[in-house]
């Protein structure tokens, strides 16, 4: 089988990029490792698929030399994004923080407009087509499946995706091919992913869901505050409070958490309320002192954390000490960090091909003429909330735009 070009991987980038170097008239082929296309998109969001982020920005991505990529961004944009979507049928809703989900409120929608545009155009798309061996021949790529069936194609872009979600076919076979063919790919990391602590940290919390605001502290530096939802779990902690700051692990090697279960009061605020809970709750123990103010298996376990060891004390015996010490914990409750939950349960890969083997206008390899890259496989990286579907989208319609001409 021969094609002018070959798109390994169909996830997201992998389509937008097939369809965009469609739209020029090229003949495409996409390979998809998996019996369908845009498995990983279907449980974006949820379920919903946060397809972008109005505000993302290049502030909004980290990697290696991740300066080089801004005009990328800056050049297939959120609102091209939903623009190319509008145009698919599909009506972009934005919601809290600048997060975009289609009206639908269904990802299945998102991977429907794909598909049908695919189709519409006429790219192939051949699933079930392992790629493990690349090999460029004068002005041709021959490009071989685990049985051994062979594609000659005149240009190729790898969008095979990163190693998270293994089992939806993203493995990191594509830094891989990107390897045998002269790249480099630097230290891969999980990224939106739940987070290991300390286990006395959060002994007797697991199933306990709470309001908070978590700031990241790298190496004793402050790095950055959110608010959410925070889930304790028998390993650490999640939620999405979690997986919006989760994405500092790659970038430090001492991280820890200060988490305040009382964002909506200051400390001399919560001082005062504390105190005249006392008043209000003398008659009861220190048992039941946060009755009705926060969960009452988290308030016992602050109370101990803040030096009271015996719930059993009367809350008329709290001293003014033992009352600014309460205050400190709800506000500034600290967590160290020791690892991921791993690629498995990551969203995201940190890591990937090095961009300053890739030209940064057109996405194409330096090393080998004719090679484009797109999406999770390049070393760039975002937070969460849309910005990695972002990247997808960008960098796939400027890899398919450019490996058209």
């Amino acid at each position: 089988m021969k094609t002018e070009i070959a798109v390994i991987g169909g996830g997201a980038s992998g389509m937008m990029a097939a369809i965009t170097a469609r739209k020029s008239g090229k003949e495409v082929v996409i390979l998809e490792r998996k019996d369908r296309i845009l498995k990983k998109v279907l449980i974006t969001g949820n379920g919903r698929c946060n397809i972008t982020n109005v505000n993302a920005d290049i502030s909004n991505y980290f990697g290696k030399n991740i300066s080089s990529v801004e005009n990328i961004l800056n050049s297939f944009n959120p609102q091209d994004t939903m623009d190319f979507f509008n145009g698919l049928g599909i009506m972009c809703n934005e919601e809290n923080r600048g997060k975009v989900y289609p009206l639908s409120g269904q990802a299945s929608s998102v991977v429907d407009a794909l598909r049908f545009e695919a189709e519409r155009l006429g790219v192939r798309i051949e699933t079930e087509f392992y790629v493990r061996k690349i090999e460029k021949e004068g002005f041709k790529f021959k490009i071989y499946s685990e049985e051994r069936k062979k594609i000659e194609a005149g240009r190729v872009i790898i969008a095979a995706g990163g190693q998270s979600y293994p089992e939806l076919g993203s493995n990191g076979s594509g830094f891989e091919l990107a390897k045998e063919l002269g790249h480099s790919v630097t230290k891969l990391s999980p990224s939106i992913v739940q987070l290991k602590s300390e286990k006395h940290q959060v002994k007797g919390l697991q199933g306990i869901k709470t309001d908070v605001a978590v700031t990241a502290y790298g190496d004793n530096k402050k790095i950055c505050t959110y608010d959410g939802e925070l889930l304790f779990t028998d390993y650490g902690i999640s939620g999405n409070v979690v997986f919006n700051i989760s994405f500092v692990m790659p970038l430090y090697k001492n991280v820890e958490f200060e988490i305040d279960f009382m964002e909506k009061f200051d400390y001399n605020e919560l001082y005062e309320i504390l105190k005249e809970r006392k008043k209000m709750m003398s008659h009861l123990t220190m048992e039941n002192y946060f009755n009705g103010m926060i969960n009452k298996k988290l308030g016992q376990f602050l109370s101990k954390v803040s030096g009271i060891e015996k719930l059993s004390k009367p809350v008329k015996d709290l001293n003014d000490s033992e009352i600014r010490k309460l205050c400190t914990v709800l506000k500034k409750y600290r967590i160290k960090i020791l690892d991921t939950t791993g690629f498995r349960n990551a969203q995201v890969t940190a890591g990937g091909v090095s961009l300053d083997e890739v030209n940064s206008e057109t996405l194409e390899s330096r090393i080998v003429k004719g090679l484009y890259f797109s999406g999770e496989v390049l070393d760039v990286y975002g937070e969460c909330g849309g910005f990695n579907l972002q990247w997808a989208w960008a960098s796939g319609y400027i890899a398919g735009k450019n490996v058209a001409k």
